[in-house]
């Protein structure tokens, strides 16, 4: 028989279901309370995790910034791409940045890198 057990609810779905456990042939009585305050901590930790890449910083029109490039792999490599210069900024935590002349991409502020020492 098989029998997948998520880490989330500790039983099988089939046992959750059914208030009897699969697998050992014994009544279940699941606590859903308890499986509700572990689902929200995986959650809430995975949160924090996330977003501690982010950095905290005003951007402005105009500035230069650094995107960084998911595709590039590896730890000793830089996974930036160049200076990009910003066009406008957006309420819901994303620029649009200008690619080469007249091409954009709207980027996420957390994968983006403020240039805090411009060469003027």
């Amino acid at each position: 028989m098989q029998s997948t057990i998520p880490m989330v609810l500790v039983a099988s779905l089939g046992a959750l279901a059914f208030s009897y456990d699969i697998l050992l042939n014994i009544p279940l009585i699941a606590e859903w309370s308890t499986i509700t305050c572990n689902r929200e901590a995986l959650v809430n930790d995975a949160l924090l995790k996330s977003n501690q890449i982010c950095i905290n910083y005003d951007y402005l029109n105009g500035q230069q910034v650094f995107k960084y490039d998911q595709t590039i792999k590896g730890k000793l490599v830089i996974k930036t791409s160049s200076l990009f210069e910003i066009v406008p900024i957006h309420v819901n935590g994303t620029v649009t940045i200008k690619i080469p002349v007249s091409v954009t991409e709207q980027v996420n502020i957390c994968y983006t890198i403020p240039d805090t020492d411009p060469l003027v």
